[in-house]
């Protein structure tokens, strides 16, 4: 049971992935089809942000209710289904809504399968949570390797979208059958406990650590692409480069996460990643050229590759149940997905993107740099404390 729920719960994460690069490599060209500024676009990716927070707040209380199966399946087919209504959006306002409940619907999918993921990691008894945002993270890359590629066959976005959605709902359908049904809920905890998950004790330190790695990671995938199109004025058909530098190097770190992780604690991955992002995004910044900009994403994507998934791990060990200690850290860490956008949007306007890429990088370096008690030496071992 533990290899098909592994398979079911792999696949899972890699349908979240494509879901969400696939739009987000199309970012460019739903810019220039509806004709909207920076600071508007900045405002629209928001709403998605949105839409991920108001799904995490709930989701916890969910899963401790109805179980991560139910909940993983249901955020599922909001998030994938309104994918293709996000493609055929007429402006800005009918987008923004679209991106809301795709968010919603994603978020709680997220929650829900990295909560099956910390059961599945019990049950090895040895850290597999790295390899399974790997498999994000080869979703985020098929997809945005797909969405390139759309965009330089110069495929209209409701098409592209809605093929990806249909062929998603399909892998969905295929994998849920494997989702483990035996969960950690608690029905108590879902009655008398607080509805809206919230990090408390050592959950908050991951939650910081969680805020800036999602603030790092949101703002070089969605704009990597504005970045190359206008700061460093590569053609049109290029512009998706950075984001497919960005989630490859991401990959290529989580290949081999868990085994960095058994070799030097999580806490010393998390602190020389948060170095290496930061670094990325002052060069980045600094030099305006093609091949730093790929070089600067890819050091974002290997610096900060492994820092949620186990911040993710750690809260799962430290709260009552895997569900409410995800969605904790979650509601704070994907806060900068709602924070981000509208910031960095209305910083570009008034003094440029490359100024806004090296504040993010200033924020990564000084929330993820700092020791972090609650990250135990293993994944099966005992947390430093109870949330």
């Amino acid at each position: 049971m533990s290899s098909r729920a592994r398979l079911a719960v792999t696949l899972f994460f890699a349908v979240n992935g494509i879901a969400i690069s696939s739009f987000i490599a199309r970012v460019p060209d739903v810019q220039a089809g509806l004709g909207i500024s920076k600071a508007t676009l900045g405002l629209v990716l928001g709403s998605l942000s949105a839409g991920v927070v108001s799904g995490l707040l709930v989701a916890g209380w969910a899963v401790d209710r109805t179980g991560s199966r139910r909940v993983a399946l249901a955020g599922a087919a909001l998030g994938v289904s309104m994918l293709s209504v996000v493609g055929m959006a007429p402006g800005p306002l009918p987008l923004a809504i679209g991106l809301l409940l795709t968010g919603a619907g994603l978020s709680a999918m997220d929650v829900g399968m990295n909560a099956q993921a910390v059961g599945v990691e019990r049950a090895y008894g040895r850290s597999i949570m790295v390899g399974f945002h790997g498999a994000w993270s080869v979703g985020a890359l098929f997809g945005a390797s797909s969405g390139a590629l759309a965009t330089y066959l110069r495929t209209p976005v409701p098409l592209h979208l809605a093929v990806v959605a249909a062929v998603l709902v399909a892998v969905v359908l295929a994998a849920a059958p494997g989702l483990r049904v035996s969960d950690r809920t608690d029905p108590t905890l879902a009655r008398t406990g607080p509805r809206f998950a919230w990090p408390r004790g050592a959950l908050f330190p991951l939650a910081l650590v969680a805020f800036a790695a999602a603030l790092g990671e949101g703002t070089a995938g969605e704009w990597s692409g504005i970045h190359l199109r206008e700061t460093v004025s590569v053609d049109p058909s290029r512009s998706g480069w950075g984001y497919v530098v960005y989630t490859g190097s991401t990959l290529a770190v989580r290949l081999f996460g868990d085994r960095l992780v058994h070799r030097l604690g999580a806490a010393r991955v998390i602190i020389g990643g948060g170095w290496a992002a930061a670094a990325g995004f002052l060069l980045v910044a600094g030099i305006p050229s093609l091949p730093a900009a790929l070089i600067g994403f890819a050091l974002v994507g290997s610096g900060l590759g492994v820092t949620v998934p186990l911040a993710f791990s750690a809260a799962g060990r430290v709260s009552e149940t895997p569900g409410r200690g995800v969605a904790a850290v979650a509601s704070v860490g994907y806060l900068a997905f709602l924070l981000g956008p509208p910031t960095i949007g209305a910083v570009s306007e008034q003094v440029g993107l490359s100024v806004a890429f090296a504040g993010v990088g200033a924020v990564v370096f000084a929330l993820t740099t700092r020791r972090q008690p609650a990250l135990a030496p293993g994944p099966t071992g005992e947390p430093a404390g109870r949330a």
